[in-house]
């Protein structure tokens, strides 16, 4: 593990430096800097990093503390100045796929058979169901039939019972 953070170990020590070059109210005396750096790694290794990204975000993160603290910081600090990762944007792949003759075979093939079906009876609703709205003149022109044939009709019962209108003509 302590292969994997020597970035780490790295960026540390050359924040260390800098800060220590500082001055800063509440550093930690010379003889301590090397524990205190072994504490930090401690602290920041349990954190997921990627070296070839984060140690460049590490890197500005001292530099930020830096420029703007008076005192010596901590773990936390360090994390809280961290920008925010780079994120890199994969660009669009254009279109590529190009139909083989065989596509195109298959294609022309698929488009005849919905054609086909198109007009075939199960996709035609209104001979089942018989057309869906009726016109304004279709209705005056069914009610005046009715009109003129009521005096013919009589109402019934079918076998099942339902009413049914019979016309004698």
């Amino acid at each position: 593990m302590e292969e994997n953070n020597s970035w780490l170990k790295k960026a540390i020590a050359q924040g260390f430096m800098m800060l220590a070059a500082l001055n800063l109210k509440g550093r930690p005396a010379s003889a301590d800097l090397t524990a205190v750096a072994e504490l930090w790694l401690g602290i920041l290794s349990s954190r997921s990093w990627q070296p070839e990204q984060d140690e460049i975000r590490i890197q500005a993160a001292f530099r930020d503390i830096a420029a703007s603290s008076s005192e010596w910081p901590n773990p936390a600090d360090l994390i809280k100045h961290l920008p925010p990762p780079e994120i890199r944007m994969v660009p669009r792949l254009e279109k590529k796929h190009r139909p083989t003759e065989y596509g195109k075979a298959q294609a022309a093939k698929l488009k005849q058979t919905l054609s086909l079906l198109e007009s075939s009876p199960c996709m035609d609703r209104d001979w089942i169901h018989g057309p869906r709205h009726r016109s304004v003149d279709e209705c005056k022109r069914i009610n005046a039939a009715r009109q003129k044939g009521k005096g013919n009709e009589r109402l019934e019962k079918s076998k099942r019972g339902m009413p049914v209108y019979r016309v004698d003509l």
